[in-house]
């Protein structure tokens, strides 16, 4: 069996590190933890950027070939209404695929109306980024090609059943009830994973981990603000960021361009917290955490009450019981939970289990074949 991949690269361009881009982290973990990605044929698109030859290395896999995609945007908006007709219209001329995997809608509808060859080519996708005004997306943004392109698919995999049914709400504000019938069966929670379970051997006290986008819809700034607040009462405790451009007396900054310094750095920190209030993907953040045995403080809503269950006990509504626990977790007087069983139902392994390979991948390829 023979995939196109359809990409979604964001992180990449000049001071960026392709490498720790989302996609291809969850696309190197479906190779590693499926059999058929052990065993059928990939073919995966890469940004022309020569500052980032590390992706060569990362697909080091005898059945991925890598081809080089050049003029693409490095600003996601832009990137993602800029389909690449010239390079795709010469791949498909020249090869041809049992099945097509999406990962950028936006680019899937552009992509089965100006090919070449069969026209009833299966296509599976997978959302990471709905253009949807929860998560900041600017007024005028590529919604309408998101859901066209998810029209297009045969079923389209989000990272939680909470993300669909925001996606369901807002396009039912702008299209008419039989297409939400039709996306409501299209598009199916597939859960991320983590690529293995290191559990905390010892820990930091009193250091917290905010290791997400200072962005507004990871409430980065009223985390800040609450941690000035808690400053200004008490000096005794440390906030490991990845923000390098955050200047604080109670800051310290553990990014690092090797994931694995990164990784170890991070399982050593006492607590994290998610700072979310409209919306929340499925924040590998947060499951990086876990994964090192390091439990969070959580909103109660949103994707988290799926990713750690409705029982978790350090989940909270609002800013006050927010600081409320903050506190409880420093002094000790709220336990420090073990996090191990959600770690370990987060592995790859495990996650999996949700995307149905056998009829969501196999079965169509084999229909296409036949």
């Amino acid at each position: 069996m023979k995939v196109l991949v359809i990409p979604n690269y964001t992180n990449f361009g000049q001071e960026k590190d392709i490498n720790r881009d989302s996609f291809l982290l969850v696309f190197k973990s479906f190779l590693d933890n499926t059999k058929i990605g052990k065993e059928w044929e990939w073919v995966l698109p890469y940004p022309d950027m020569d500052n980032h030859p590390g992706i060569i290395n990362q697909f080091e896999y005898p059945n991925v070939s890598l081809r080089r995609m050049d003029g693409l945007d490095t600003f996601p908006p832009k990137m993602r209404v800029n389909y690449p007709h010239k390079f795709f219209d010469r791949l498909v001329e020249k090869e041809q695929f049992n099945l097509v995997w999406s990962h950028l809608p936006e680019w899937t509808h552009e992509f089965k109306i100006t090919r070449i060859y069969n026209k009833t080519q299966p296509i599976i996708g997978y959302c990471h980024w709905w253009e949807i005004k929860d998560n900041g997306a600017r007024d005028d943004n590529s919604f309408w090609k998101n859901i066209k392109g998810t029209l297009d698919m045969k079923v389209c995999g989000v990272n939680s059943q909470w993300v669909k049914d925001l996606v369901l709400k807002r396009a039912a504000e702008e299209f008419q009830p039989h297409i939400i019938e039709k996306l409501d069966k299209i598009i199916q929670p597939w859960y991320l994973g983590t690529d293995e379970f290191v559990p905390t051997k010892e820990y930091k006290k009193k250091t917290i981990v905010f290791n997400h986008r200072n962005n507004g819809y990871t409430g980065g700034e009223w985390f800040f603000e609450t941690m000035d607040e808690l400053w200004n009462e008490r000096q005794d405790f440390e906030v490991w960021t990845t923000l390098g451009d955050m200047k604080k007396p109670y800051t310290k900054y553990i990014g690092h361009a090797d994931r694995n310094i990164y990784m170890n750095q991070l399982g050593q920190a006492h607590f994290g917290v998610g700072c979310f209030q409209t919306y929340s993907a499925w924040s590998m953040s947060t499951t990086d955490g876990l994964s090192r045995g390091v439990p969070y403080l959580l909103p109660n809503g949103l994707c988290y009450p799926e990713m750690v269950g409705s029982d978790y006990p350090l989940l909270y509504s609002g800013k006050a019981e927010f600081k409320e626990k903050v506190i409880g977790l420093l002094d000790e007087t709220i336990e420090r939970p073990d996090v191990s069983a959600i770690s370990k139902a987060l592995l790859w392994e495990n996650s999996l289990k949700s995307w149905d390979i056998e009829n969501n991948f196999q079965k169509m390829a084999r229909v296409f074949v036949d």
